[in-house]
């Protein structure tokens, strides 16, 4: 059985509190949008076409505020609306979900001691999210922890976007670790299948994010939380098919790059 040597962190969900990290910057966004075009960009129901149930404050499984990356967000509101969103309200949608930095709220309160202990026990530690890389980056400086991981991207990296396997290989070949060496804990479906498309060892849900248990029963393990990844590295298990070759190529389709963040931003 061979050991866990890799883990692929997802960010928004998994290291934060999916909703007190991104409810405030979803709203601020829709009211941008309805102040530029006015009642066919109505807040709530752009909220709620994206995926928000106001009623409980949760979201629908897979939409696109629960797991898009931002331009896939801004996309869908641009579809929802019938209204084309130009450059320069592009620009404007991405620095308010930018400033999401402002309202970070870590999924767990010691974020950067837990790091540290899988890092000590020689763990590879790698990000993998649909926010912008600098974004990811922004929010690792944040906590502390930037110098604790060995690989950062996000969907305009160039290694595609999630449930594609492109980010999970791209991990494998940056750390060199074969993918059936590695696990892949996210709040969502796409998080884990992404995982499961790069035949990794093991996929495991938590439940700090956008999904229940229900949602993710396509996970390995399900977790309250990232706390009790350590618990589960121990157990070295492997559940799912190693690839045989050690690092995996990305194929073309793999490849394709989110442009949603403007020239020079990457």
């Amino acid at each position: 059985m061979r050991a866990i040597k890799g883990i692929l962190f997802d960010k928004d969900g998994t290291l934060l509190d999916f909703n007190r990290t991104w409810l405030a910057p979803y709203r601020r966004a829709a009211e941008y949008l309805h102040a530029r075009f006015g009642e066919r960009a109505d807040p709530d129901e752009l909220l709620a076409r994206g995926g928000f149930i106001a009623e409980s404050q949760t979201w629908q499984p897979d939409s696109p505020l629960a797991s898009g990356s931002n331009r896939e967000i801004i996309d869908f509101w641009s579809e929802a609306m019938g209204q084309s969103i130009e450059r320069a309200d592009r620009d404007a949608l991405e620095s308010i979900f930018t400033l999401s930095a402002e309202q970070y709220a870590p999924a767990v309160d010691d974020m950067a001691a837990l790091f540290a202990a899988l890092r000590r026990d020689d763990m590879v530690l790698g990000l993998a999210t649909m926010d912008n890389e600098s974004n990811a980056r922004l929010m690792l400086c944040a906590l502390g922890v930037e110098a604790l991981f060995d690989f950062v991207c996000g969907a305009d990296s160039g290694h595609g976007v999630k449930p594609d396997a492109g980010m999970a290989l791209a991990f494998c070949r940056a750390c060199r670790l074969r993918s059936g060496e590695v696990m892949v804990v996210g709040d969502s479906p796409k998080d884990l299948n992404m995982g499961k498309n790069a035949g990794v060892a093991l996929t495991v849900g938590v439940l700090t994010g956008a999904h229940t248990a229900a949602d993710l029963a396509c996970a390995d393990r399900v977790l309250n939380s990232i706390a009790e990844v350590p618990a589960v590295v121990g157990g070295g298990t492997e559940k799912n098919p190693p690839r045989e070759e050690p690092y995996p190529p990305l194929t073309s389709s793999e490849l394709v790059r989110d442009d949603s963040v403007p020239s020079g931003t990457d």
